[in-house]
């Protein structure tokens, strides 16, 4: 299949050997792919916003992403007939990529073998204890926190009680009340990776697919990931991913996630941001 022509952005100065092997591979297996950046990010369970990160070399991929791109591409060439040796690589050799520019890349992880499951940040929140799906055995999930002195954490009634507001005595015009409802319900690319991890019983997965999605994702995402949480019926998930949205390091952009959950009428979701804000301070 003939490749597509891009103009790919400059990578960064600061990016190691080893990463930019891995970013440059990754872009010659996009450039098979005649699909949108977007619809590459749907076959694949993808966000397409860090599938962008990943090939203009802002963060080094997860092991599930990388193999989810990867199969993508596949998918692509298979439904077409191609021949999937024209593919500039194998999965087992855009892994090892993966493994040696984690190794190099001494800013972001550590020099180490990275195991199986992705490693617990140091700062990961206190995950919620997650429901099984009908019909599937769950396992206990494992306690994340090992440090000797655990920080302090608000379960999520203790926020609820704590974040309830008396009704606003003067209701705005009608052509100034924001929306409400869960338009976004069912737009998040990774809920259905969310679901699955539950339903294996993966709930350590499960907590930090939420965990990096309320420390990464943009305002309109966010609102995206909260909605698609509440429709599956899984509110401790949506709760998990606005607790660490607060734990973000830049809090001008905690206070533009705070204005857009505002502009779209979640008024509720907006005094749990603000009370679980004040509670990890």
């Amino acid at each position: 299949m003939p490749r597509r022509t891009r103009n790919w952005k400059k990578l960064p100065a600061g990016l190691s050997a080893a990463h930019r092997d891995l970013v440059q591979m990754l872009r010659r297996l996009r450039d098979c792919s005649h699909k949108t950046q977007v619809e590459i990010a749907r076959s694949g369970f993808l966000v397409a916003s860090s599938l962008s990160n990943h090939l203009n070399g802002g963060r080094i991929p997860d092991e599930p992403q990388v193999r989810a791109f990867y199969k993508a591409i596949r998918k692509e060439f298979e439904s077409i007939g191609a021949d999937l040796a024209d593919l500039p690589c194998s999965l087992e050799e855009l892994l090892e990529l993966r493994r040696l520019a984690r190794i190099q890349h001494c800013a972001c992880v550590p020099h180490d073998e990275e195991p199986k499951a992705p490693a617990v940040p140091d700062d990961a929140p206190a995950l919620p204890v997650f429901q099984p799906l009908p019909g599937r055995v769950s396992r206990q999930p494992r306690r994340l926190r090992r440090q000797p002195m655990q920080r302090r954490t608000v379960s999520r009634h203790v926020l609820r009680r704590a974040s309830a507001r008396p009704p606003v005595p003067v209701p705005l015009p009608e052509g100034d009340r924001p929306r409400t409802g869960y338009s976004q319900a069912a737009d998040w690319t990774e809920l259905e990776v969310l679901m699955d991890f539950l339903a294996d019983g993966r709930h350590r997965d499960a907590g930090l697919l939420l965990w990096r999605a309320g420390r990464t994702l943009s305002p309109a995402e966010l609102l995206q990931a909260v909605s698609s949480c509440r429709s599956a019926g899984q509110e401790d998930a949506a709760e998990a991913v606005l607790t660490s949205v607060t734990e973000r390091a830049d809090k001008q952009a905690v206070l533009n996630i705070v204005a857009a959950f505002q502009h779209a009428g979640r008024a509720e979701d907006v005094a749990f941001l603000l009370t679980a804000a004040q509670s990890t301070s």
